[in-house]
């Protein structure tokens, strides 16, 4: 009597310790965890081909222009040097960043802006002068407070017949120059000269911080395409 009983607590063991041990097939769980590690095989995958793009160079321009702002209070000071052909003509812009543009996202030209300050406010462009240096202007800055881009712009067919002929024995036909860029697009509605084609040409900047700020008085900037 011993012995079976024995035998059936026995059996009753092996019993519970088998149930406890059992694997349950559950085919969902399955395709869940398989989904998972797919998921990060992926943004593996993602984060590796961003790591591998490398960001394009900007051409070349087909003409140098080397020029820096210095910011004096109120005064802001352009000169710098060219291979441009003297007497060339380039266009200056001062453009208000809005005020609740930060830092960060002017640095990243995500900065929203407002209409730019009048030429009769700021001041005209430069030229070019005989020994390639462009003629050094001082520029009025309106408000120390305001963060400013200060463009200089050079459009070569906008110039006068014999600097445009210059520039094609300098560089080659002037919608065919290198590193031209889109300055503005084709508005034939407000634009006697250039009718429904865009305005090509170069583009310089500097970002003009709030005087108290980094970049806002007292320096000397580069300008950047």
């Amino acid at each position: 009597m011993c012995r079976k009983i024995m035998v059936f607590v026995l059996l009753t063991s092996t019993c519970l310790f088998l149930t406890a041990c059992r694997v349950v097939f559950d085919p969902f769980a399955q395709n869940a965890e398989q989904k998972e590690v797919q998921k990060e095989h992926r943004q593996k995958a993602d984060v590796q081909e961003q790591e591998e793009v490398v960001e394009e160079e900007p051409e070349e321009s087909a003409f140098k222009i080397d020029a820096t702002l210095t910011l004096d209070g109120e005064n802001m000071v352009l000169s710098g040097e060219t291979d441009l052909p003297p007497d060339t003509y380039l266009k200056i812009n001062l453009i208000p960043y809005k005020g609740n543009a930060t830092a960060e996202e002017i640095k990243e030209k995500t900065a929203g802006t407002l209409n730019e300050v009048p030429a009769n406010t700021v001041g005209i462009g430069t030229s070019v002068e005989e020994d390639g240096s462009l003629k050094e202007k001082t520029y009025y800055r309106p408000d120390l407070s305001t963060r400013y881009r200060f463009e200089l712009t050079f459009e070569p067919a906008g110039q006068e017949e014999d600097i445009k002929e210059q520039l094609v024995e300098q560089a080659g036909a002037l919608d065919e120059l290198a590193g031209l860029q889109v300055l503005k697009e084709a508005d034939p509605d407000s634009s006697m000269v250039h009718g429904d084609d865009p305005v090509k040409g170069y583009i310089q900047t500097v970002n003009i911080m709030k005087a108290d700020e980094e970049n806002g008085d007292g320096v000397t900037l580069e300008f950047e395409r």
